[in-house]
């Protein structure tokens, strides 16, 4: 190292050093304070959206070979009973008149099977449903209903395992409960139902289903078994993390039904005692005994008894069937447990309670952001979520939060462990997250958004998780609001090129957003509301009447959506939707009850891939273009007709609106926003639009002028100079010529590299040359002053001085050059 460098660094430490002595400054001073959101953060009544836990929207599976159906089940957390039976000699023989069987004939499960099972289970993924899974021989309460040999049902069990559909939507699927044997799939009545049978079942049960999948059992001692201990020692057991035992829960068909509900307990407070540890990584749920009357022969199912054994076992999910009664009891301080704030439910019904709280359920209890940062800096957010559930999540949740202004957003993974928001806890999550270096200054929202399943760009409100607050739930994001910040620009002098967004104080490592930007402009969501100001324009309006009731429609690559506000009050209200297609002369009529129902008059008498969400007045359907319904791009349909009747009331109509007709659109959806940026000189950027559709043909510009031979997908631009920066846009065009214009990306600067300085380059004109070597000769007649930077660059010894040495190594240097 030279002289000179080595002084100016000393120097430079030792003023650091110096100034650091003389003015230390605290975190407090250094950090601008945080800015509470103003969110209200009192818990809200009402049942919300909470991830693969609530009530279960039961599906009936009737499976024989050749004949398996497919479903199309549109609940939040589905329970798949899949009846197999008609493969098991126990089940699909004869019974004669006075009641004697004959069994018949075992058979392994077939192609059609699995493939029903994919097309359901993808189905489900489409609709956004959570899945639970209970296979079983039997649906009728019908005894002995297996196969002949307990190795003829393993064989069935083995062939699940080598089709793989299990591993493939583990993603959906919630639970598989060990299921199989006995009446209903319930473990009693059947051929193999002994402990030692039950017990080698679970074993496999464990083995075949995924890992991150729970399964549960039917009763404790079935679990007493398989780990090899006594069941009077089950209050006792002490269960390690991340073992298979930990995987081991609970389904309970007798709940609340007896003292040892129908007999799934020995020991209540035993066998809740190990229940409760095990509901902190599985699951517990099942369904209400049916029997009231008998169940009030005891105390268990009083709400003071009830409601405090919901929170210490931890209840997740229950199939809509809590006692009526409750309805008779007010909840209020009686009925409160230690360590969570239930006040807002005060003079609601405890039935009410118990359905808003099955599973978790956070509330927002404080929020608090920087109230500004700069381009490039560091957003700071601090939290607190009070978890008022029974229980807390099971199947692991994806955390991310998103920044969002004017419909357009980006989104970042972050470090939260949500299984972990334990049931009774309040928990205090904070995250700062580093700003893209060019981020489009001013007024950013801020969400927090919890979800699970492979979801797509078109299913950002899917599988996602809402608080209990007023006014923060985002339903086109399918995210949770906690304020909002300003950005301002970056004013320092030397401007980055890092255009990523991630979290800086994750504790488990977390993916690095690259900043991409995305817009929930124009997009559909289907829960039963208006989402957005762009969901449903005035444009899409078909028929509004003097009341102001009105229907839209409109359609994407993909599906047909219908909007109906109306207002009607059936007290048991159905809602039936007619339509023509004139294309193909075919007309279909579907009806959806409250109770799941759903009557369909098209092929096989499943609407599959049909949706249908209500809110209030309004409704939503989601009708799949393709074979199915006979609907693509110029479909004609006519007589779209939307009819509330009462159910409660002699099927009266309470309600209609129709549209004349309606002509399916090429359309296709995009989710790209412009993502501003700041490039380093000689960066290269791929840029693409992120759409539907396919076929699609792709034109490229830069600010408006368009870029000769770029009609790819995908685009590269590299930045040589500041004649990079500007506007990149892409056309995308259909088949049939409809046109979409994506703004993909903006350079905002290029940041160019300093010059490296050239050891010769006496005159600093980017060569060392001939005129150099003059040059540095008439210094050396003349002892002529040089810069200290030219000076430095002319000592090519480095030795701390310009001689003729240097001078002579510089010839050399030059004639070398030009030889």
């Amino acid at each position: 190292m030279k002289i000179t460098k080595f002084l100016a660094t000393a120097m430079a430490m030792l003023c650091g050093l110096t100034l650091s002595a003389q003015l230390p400054v605290s975190a407090e001073e250094s950090e601008p304070a945080l800015v509470d959101s103003g969110i209200d953060y009192t818990e809200s009544v009402g049942t919300i959206r909470t991830l693969g836990a609530g009530y279960t929207s039961p599906l009936a599976f009737r499976c024989k070979p050749g004949e398996t159906k497919a479903y199309n089940p549109t609940g939040d957390l589905v329970v798949m009973f899949v009846d197999i039976g008609g493969f098991s000699s126990g089940s699909n023989g004869t019974t004669d008149s006075d009641g004697n069987y004959t069994e018949g004939t075992d058979y392994d499960l077939d192609g059609v099977f699995f493939s029903s099972m994919r097309q359901t289970l993808e189905n489900s993924r489409r609709n956004g449903c959570m899945v639970g899974i209970r296979f079983r021989y039997d649906a009728n309460g019908v005894r002995n209903p297996e196969p002949a040999t307990f190795d003829q049902m393993v064989r069935h069990i083995e062939q699940i395992r080598a089709d793989g559909f299990l591993e493939d939507y583990k993603d959906i699927i919630c639970y598989v409960e060990s299921g199989f044997v006995g009446c209903y799939g319930e473990q009693w009545g059947g051929k193999y139902c002994s402990m030692e049978d039950k017990a080698k079942l679970l074993d496999l049960m464990l083995d075949v289903v995924p890992d991150s999948i729970p399964v549960t059992v039917r009763t404790p001692n079935i679990f007493a078994k398989w780990a090899g201990i006594e069941e009077s020692d089950l209050g006792d057991y002490v269960l390690e993390a991340g073992s298979q035992a930990a995987r081991v829960g609970l389904y309970n068909d007798g709940y609340m039904g007896s003292d040892s509900d129908l007999g799934t307990f020995h020991d209540r407070t035993r066998d809740l005692k190990w229940l409760r540890q095990q509901t902190l990584t599985s699951y517990y749920g099942g369904e209400f005994s049916g029997n009231l009357d008998f169940a009030k022969k005891y105390d268990t199912y009083l709400p003071e008894n009830a409601v405090p054994e919901m929170y210490y076992s931890h209840l997740s999910y229950i199939n809509s069937n809590i006692y009526s009664l409750y309805k008779d009891y007010t909840f209020g301080e009686a009925y409160d447990v230690e360590g969570v704030d239930n006040s807002a439910y005060y003079g609601q019904t405890v039935f009410q309670f118990i359905r808003d709280h099955l599973g978790y359920r956070f509330v927002l209890r404080d929020s608090d952001l920087s109230g500004t940062v700069s381009q490039d800096g560091v957003l700071r957010i601090a939290t607190k979520v009070e978890n008022t559930g029974f229980a807390n999540p099971i199947p692991a949740q994806k955390a991310e939060i998103i920044l969002e202004k004017d419909g357009n957003y980006l989104k970042t993974e972050v470090d939260a462990d949500t299984r972990t928001w334990y049931s009774c806890t309040t928990v205090s999550p904070e995250f700062d997250l580093k700003l893209p270096a060019a981020m489009e200054t001013g007024e950013w929202n801020v969400y927090l958004k919890l979800s699970a399943g492979d979801n797509e760009l078109g299913q950002m409100s899917f599988r996602s998780i809402q608080f209990a607050n007023s006014g923060i739930w985002n339903a086109s994001l399918g995210a949770n609001y906690l304020g909002s910040f300003t950005v301002t620009a970056d004013d320092s002098d030397v401007k980055s090129a890092d255009n990523s967004f991630y979290q800086t104080n994750a504790a488990q490592e977390v993916s690095h957003s690259d900043g991409t930007m995305y817009t929930a402009k124009n997009l559909v969501t289907v829960d039963g509301a208006a989402s957005s100001d762009t969901e449903y324009t005035d444009e899409m309006v078909c028929t509004r009447d003097e009341n102001g009731n009105y229907l839209s429609i409109t359609n994407d690559d993909q599906y047909l959506y219908i909007f109906a506000d109306l207002k009607q009050d059936a007290q048991t209200p159905v809602y039936n939707l007619s339509f023509q297609n004139v294309t193909t002369g075919k007309s279909y009529w579907m009806y959806y009850q409250n109770n799941g129902f759903v009557y369909f008059n098209g092929t096989g008498g499943v609407p599959l891939g049909c949706v249908q969400k209500h809110s209030g007045n309004t409704i939503e359907f989601r009708l799949p273009l393709g074979d199915f319904l006979g609907m693509s791009a110029g479909t004609e349909l006519a007589d779209i007709a939307y009819t509330v009747q009462d159910q409660a009331n002699s099927w009266n109509n309470t309600g209609s609106l129709k549209a004349d007709s309606y002509t399916v659109t090429d359309n296709f959806n995009v989710y790209s926003a412009k993502q501003t940026v700041n490039l380093a000189e000689g960066d290269t950027m791929e840029l693409a639009p992120l759409t539907s559709g396919s076929g699609l043909s792709y034109q490229w510009y830069h600010d408006g002028e368009q870029i000769e031979n770029a009609t790819e997908k995908s685009y590269a631009i590299t930045a040589d100079s500041k004649d990079t920066c500007g506007i990149y846009s892409v056309t995308v065009t259909t088949p049939s010529g409809i046109a979409k214009t994506v703004e993909v990306c903006e350079v905002a600067d290029v940041i160019l590299q300093p010059v490296q300085p050239v050891s010769g380059d006496i005159n600093q004109d980017g060569t060392a040359d001939l005129a150099d070597v003059i040059l540095l000769q008439k210094y050396l007649l003349a002892q002529a002053s040089l810069t200290q930077e030219q000076t430095q660059l002319a000592d090519l010894q480095s030795d701390d001085t310009v001689n003729g040495f240097d001078l002579a190594l510089l010839r050399t240097s030059c004639l070398s050059a030009e030889s």
